[in-house]
């Protein structure tokens, strides 16, 4: 999968739980991170502040596949793996330093009018943002 998006983030001593590695919460928040930086960069950010039309998490999933110790620096990458009429589904991928796979996730946004309150149509601006970053991307139906 393609991920033109990737962010640095060193592993903070507090983000450990109980037993010593990276609490699971933390992973969601590195997602969090480098989607706000791909919205950023297909205009979605900038759409929402100005238009009113955002996205909204319709919903998100993390596979955690090796567990995380401090001290440690993350790269944390994000893509869009598909898009349709009113949503685009992005994925995510957490390698360590020495480049092994910690977690893989996807997450599915949702374009809001939150003026109405309402799903509209994914705006051809940030269409035309995601095919230009991902051209070889394939549409789905919603």
């Amino acid at each position: 999968m393609e991920h033109p998006v990737t962010i640095r983030i060193p592993v903070a001593w507090g983000e450990q739980d109980g037993f010593g590695h990276l609490n699971n919460v933390v992973y969601f928040r590195y997602f969090e991170n480098v989607r706000m930086y791909y919205l950023e960069k297909i205009g979605a950010l900038r759409s929402h502040m100005e238009q009113g039309i955002g996205v909204i998490l319709a919903s998100t999933k993390c596979d955690f596949l090796h567990p995380v110790k401090w001290p440690n620096d993350l790269m944390v990458s994000a893509g869009c793996s598909a898009i349709g009429i009113t949503s685009f589904t992005m994925t995510y991928s957490i390698t360590d330093q020495e480049g092994r796979s910690i977690a893989t996730g996807s997450s599915v946004q949702v374009m809001f009018d939150y003026t109405n309150a309402c799903k509209v149509q994914i705006p051809d601006s940030i269409r035309t943002a995601i095919r230009s970053i991902q051209p070889n991307l394939l549409d789905h139906a919603n």
